[in-house]
């Protein structure tokens, strides 16, 4: 399974769909952002589903040359030691740099399915043996910044790495989900986090966390959790590899 990024223009967006279908016929995931791609709508999310990602596929058409949004995308990715992979439809005028990334010219197979049978052959081979390699999120939890700290009394989690960086989030339920879906109480746009990734229970004093059966992991100070764990203040909660946060409780003096 391979955790992809689709970059392209919303001009383009029924072909990346026809794009998206076939990765997942393929067992990989993924992503492009469900809100517009036009180039005012850039957000944090965005860039925080990149630096995720094992690999970026850019749909390089026109549109997609003169975008400035897809052109960040994609240079952000290189940036960050992501393998690219430029599927070539009607491109014009684009950065002399594509000329140096993983490139299939639709336009050199007189058939289309010849083309999607070598593409998904060696995108395969080439995304895993390309991807960085990555850093749990907890290798080294000296490290996270804590500078931000709630005030308020009560049960607190804080991001501490995530697309919304130092976000409180107070714990005012008994049952907290947790997940990418807009129904959870607190929901992370990313795509590490699953629809539903984690419930946290309040019992007795402390809160407890459950995995919902996500498809990358639930972690309590660095190790993977199966069934229902205990949280203690100051423990470290990892969804996935690209989101931390830190379980604070603030007693009234």
């Amino acid at each position: 399974m391979i955790n992809v990024y689709l970059s392209y223009a919303p001009q383009d967006q029924e072909r990346a769909a026809e794009i998206r279908r076939i990765l997942l016929a393929q067992g990989h995931r993924p992503w492009a952002d469900p809100n517009s791609a036009d180039d005012s709508d850039w957000h944090a999310g965005r860039e925080a589903a990149i630096q995720a990602a094992d690999a970026l596929i850019l749909l390089l058409t026109a549109a997609a040359a003169q975008s400035v949004a897809v052109t960040y995308e994609w240079s952000l990715a290189l940036g960050r030691g992501i393998p690219v992979f430029a599927l070539v439809d009607d491109a014009a005028n684009e950065h002399p740099r594509l000329q140096l990334v993983n490139r299939y010219d639709r336009a050199s197979f007189g058939d289309e399915n010849h083309f999607w049978d070598h593409f998904v052959a060696d995108f395969k081979q080439r995304a895993t043996s390309e991807r960085p390699i990555a850093r749990p999120v907890t290798d080294d939890l000296t490290e996270i910044d804590k500078s931000v700290m709630p005030e308020e009394p009560g049960y607190w989690l804080v991001m501490r790495r995530g697309p919304l960086l130092n976000q409180l989030f107070r714990l005012e339920r008994e049952v907290v989900n947790i997940g990418r879906d807009l129904a959870n109480d607190i929901v992370i746009r990313d795509p590490q986090v699953s629809r539903y990734h984690a419930r946290l229970t309040l019992q007795g004093q402390d809160y407890s966390v459950e995995d919902l059966d996500s498809s990358n992991g639930t972690g309590v100070n660095g190790a993977q959790i199966s069934g229902r764990a205990a949280l203690n203040d100051g423990d470290f909660l990892a969804l996935g590899d690209s989101i931390l946060l830190t379980y604070d409780l603030v007693y009234l003096d």
